[in-house]
């Protein structure tokens, strides 16, 4: 059996004492121990603490004019705001048309756009219904005609009633993606089942009818 000196066993009470003393469970008020003052103290001016310095006695600056965040520099015109040098917009929309940009247009317009809009791009979502204004359909002749930079500027600037949904689709490339998906909806209603299966789609990858789903089967 080992022993323990009286000494020692005062000095464990003492260290258990001071351990269970120091758990009060509630913040201390006492000035913590700062072995680095100099750092700790220095001079510093919190946010909205006055500061004599400046006219306007503000702390907080704000950015240089002209300052842009980093990763937010759009210089790209036609990219990021569907226009060429000259303000016009632009013809044909600047990314690369693939299945996947396809597929993700499909999702940021069912997301964002068919409430209003519709499934198929007819005008005539579920908020029609309840007395919205309801917009054109992506099928009209003016829209048909329309260059792909006039759709992305009413996604990007709004047009009529319809606000601008540049912060509620955030990214360009997703505002292009929707364009391309419209430009597919478009399509579809002039294409014959013929020439969409020729490339390998059905008429429910643009969100029309197909009589031959499993849907339809079972109804």
């Amino acid at each position: 059996m080992i022993s323990i000196s009286k000494g020692k066993y005062l000095l464990m009470l003492f260290i258990a004492v001071l351990v269970l003393a120091s758990c009060q469970g509630m913040p201390s008020e006492k000035t913590q121990i700062q072995p680095q003052q100099n750092m700790y103290w220095q001079q510093k001016f919190k946010a909205f603490e006055p500061n004599d310095f400046f006219e306007d006695r503000r702390a907080m600056r704000v950015p240089v004019e002209g300052t842009i965040a980093r990763g937010h520099l759009r210089q790209d015109l036609a990219m990021y705001q569907g226009v060429n040098a000259d303000g016009s917009q632009v013809d044909f929309i600047p990314v690369e048309i693939t299945r996947e940009l396809l597929n993700r247009g499909r999702a940021q317009y069912e997301i964002t756009c068919s409430p209003c809009h519709g499934i198929s791009g007819l005008g005539n979502g579920l908020v029609i219904e309840r007395g919205y204004v309801p917009p054109p359909s992506f099928h009209e002749d003016r829209l048909l005609e329309m260059v792909d930079g006039g759709i992305y500027s009413a996604i990007y600037n709004g047009a009529g009633s319809m606000p601008t949904f540049r912060r509620i689709v955030p990214r360009a490339e997703d505002r292009w993606a929707i364009v391309a998906y419209i430009r597919a909806l478009q399509i579809s209603q002039a294409a014959t089942e013929e020439e969409v299966n020729s490339i390998g789609l059905t008429a429910g990858d643009f969100g029309l009818y197909d009589p031959t789903s499993d849907l339809a089967t079972q109804n």
